[in-house]
């Protein structure tokens, strides 16, 4: 699987995340709004935002360290790992 699949992939579950959570809420909102649902509107809105979450949360971490990784690709200046400093060291040695 390539690297941009990847990203489509989270990007799609970080979308389907936060749908759910939206979702979840409204199915909250209803709930306490009416007595009509009962307990199993709380039980479908707590699912839903649970799942909301679960999905969300580490796709956005993913992106960030992609996000950082590219940073330290592009910029001479920015290193982050002690790889990348070692490696900016040597290049200044060898200027």
């Amino acid at each position: 699987m390539t690297e941009t699949t990847q990203i489509r992939l989270l990007k799609a579950a970080m979308i389907l995340g936060v749908t759910l959570l939206i979702c979840g809420h409204i199915v909250l909102a209803v709930t306490f709004a009416s007595d009509d649902i009962g307990h199993r509107g709380f039980i479908l809105g707590a699912a839903m935002s649970a799942i909301g979450v679960v999905l969300s949360l580490p796709t956005k971490i993913y992106l960030t360290i992609l996000l950082m990784d590219y940073t330290e690709r592009t910029d001479k200046r920015f290193t982050r790992s002690a790889d990348a400093q070692s490696r900016a060291r040597d290049t200044e040695f060898k200027d």
